[in-house]
């Protein structure tokens, strides 16, 4: 399966404009809606008006015809589209083609993307963790766990990948306890992290996998939700420790290529002493 031409040079930035724009509805900006619209959404002029530009440029914009808004242009269609700051953030990234590397600079098989005496340090780091712990890129590859990070997802494979893991293992469904709303935020997250290297080598392996075999990842795709977090709580139903209630902490690596480190910490007496009784049993095999 090839990946879609929203993914070709140009066409994330227009993609993004068109599925933003559908969203936002003219009450939004005390519009009058007017009789007989055609689209439930802003018309393109309307959008051009809000951002401070012609109906001819922002028209360019959306058919992937002109790749470089200007600084100004960007913050003026974030204004028109109602974007929070994430969602800025991501528009600007993709409107900057200095900061696009593209395919070449990607190894499709690299597992890390970290330098290696990096990647030792914090791989210490995180064997020093008291509570579950990986370290994640930007594309969602488990790059590094450790052994309590490695036994809380015991049980689901694949585990290369978290996206992979949510929307492809067998029983994710009822391992996640909240799984409709963590797919729509791993979708949210996918797109958020990966930003300005929309058109890598690594996303171009790992969408068309994601495309095909989960209807529910291909339909929140394409709605182009973004979601940047910090803290979170998760539920899990654990095989062996059972019911899990742990806040999620996401710690920035900086200058490691988007690189974070998910550390999940319990958040009851119930969970930790489920966690200290994992930490006592000998890991499954995992499969392969």
């Amino acid at each position: 399966m090839k990946v879609s031409s929203a993914h070709k040079s140009g066409e994330p930035l227009a993609a993004f404009l068109r599925a933003r724009r559908d969203r936002v509805r003219p009450e939004h900006h005390r519009l009058a809606p007017g009789p007989q619209r055609q689209v439930p959404g802003l018309r393109r002029d309307e959008v051009a008006l809000l951002a401070g530009i012609s109906t001819d440029y922002y028209v360019r914009l959306e058919q992937g015809r002109e790749r470089r808004p200007s600084p100004a242009v960007v913050k003026g269609l974030s204004r028109a589209l109602l974007l929070d700051a994430a969602a800025e953030r991501y528009l600007r990234e993709l409107s900057d083609t200095e900061t696009v590397r593209g395919g070449e600079d990607d190894e499709a098989g690299d597992a890390s993307g970290m330098a290696a005496d990096r990647l030792d340090a914090v791989h210490q780091l995180l064997g020093s963790m008291t509570v579950p712990a990986l370290l994640v890129n930007r594309w969602l590859d488990i790059v590094d766990s450790n052994a309590l990070g490695d036994l809380l997802h015991e049980g689901l494979e694949p585990r290369d990948n978290y996206a992979r893991m949510v929307f492809l293992a067998p029983g994710a469904q009822e391992f996640f306890t909240d799984w409709p709303e963590l797919a729509r935020c791993m979708v949210a997250a996918l797109r958020a992290q990966a930003g300005s290297e929309a058109g890598s080598a690594r996303l171009a392996q790992l969408l068309p996998e994601l495309l095909a075999h989960s209807e529910v990842f291909k339909a929140t795709w394409g709605e182009h939700h973004l979601y940047e977090k910090a803290i979170d709580h998760k539920q899990f139903q654990h095989p062996r420790a059972g019911s899990l209630a742990l806040d999620q902490h996401v710690l920035e690596l900086p200058g490691s290529e988007g690189h974070r480190i998910w550390a999940f910490h319990p958040a009851d007496d119930a969970t930790s002493k489920a966690l200290l009784r994992l930490t006592t049993l000998r890991p499954r095999r995992r499969a392969g």
